[in-house]
């Protein structure tokens, strides 16, 4: 993984310069390793820049997102694709200025809406040009949850409140909600009570929800203090 830093060439570019150092005077050799400007790397061994390379396989600068052409709207409530493009070495989504469709970073990446799988903002690429991030459209069809359990049955013996807004990216509500759903912005792999109004587990009306990897695997009821599958 590439690390940013501070570093100082005694030439004009990476591409010309013969070391790399840590201090503005050109006095203290920077480690030994491979540094990149963006653009090109290279490795420096005994304070010696070696020839330009290639690097065949490194994915530092790729990234895989979530991806819909048509609007933000649709990426988080509708449905999304699954984009992989490419930044420069050291870049994260959030902040990077251009992603593009190609490793050697020459070809846009294509205009519609990015976001890192389920997270809660997303980035408009128009004109080949990336705006800034922005927070996601709330979905129709909210409802409540608890906070997470790693035991079902934990909601049929305990009281939890069930006081978090959220919704999922189908649209669909507390009596819709299904197996294969998405929740908007994620949710940690375990358990959590559901219901249709802010209230808890011992006085109100819950389901409750297994979710791995960000998606409804299992629906349940608590029937005589235990959890039953629906």
């Amino acid at each position: 993984m590439a690390v940013s830093g501070n570093y100082y060439l005694n030439g004009p570019s990476l591409s010309t310069a013969t070391a790399i150092f840590t201090d503005v005077n050109l006095t203290i050799c920077a480690p030994d390793g491979w540094y990149s400007d963006g653009v090109i790397s290279r490795e420096l061994v005994g304070c010696k820049l070696l020839i330009q390379q290639t690097c065949s396989g490194c994915d530092e600068n790729q990234v895989t997102l979530q991806f819909n052409a048509n609007s933000a709207a649709d990426l988080f409530c509708a449905g999304s694709s699954t984009s992989i493009v490419y930044m420069a070495v050291g870049d994260i989504f959030s902040t990077t200025t251009q992603i593009y469709q190609d490793s050697l970073l020459t070809i846009p990446a294509i205009d519609g809406f990015y976001r890192e799988p389920f997270n809660a903002s997303y980035r408009a690429e128009q004109l080949s040009t990336l705006g800034s991030l922005t927070t996601g459209p709330t979905c129709s069809g909210g409802f409540f949850i608890s906070g997470l359990s790693s035991s079902c049955n934990s909601f049929c013996t305990t009281n939890y409140l069930i006081s978090v807004s959220k919704s999922s990216v189908s649209g669909n509500d507390y009596s819709t909600l299904t197996i294969g759903d998405e929740i908007v912005g994620g949710l940690a792999n375990g358990y959590y009570a559901y219901a249709a109004t802010s209230t808890n587990t011992a006085t109100g009306t819950f389901k409750v929800m297994e979710i791995l990897s960000n998606q409804i695997v299992d629906i349940s009821l608590c029937l005589n203090g235990q959890c039953q599958s629906q």
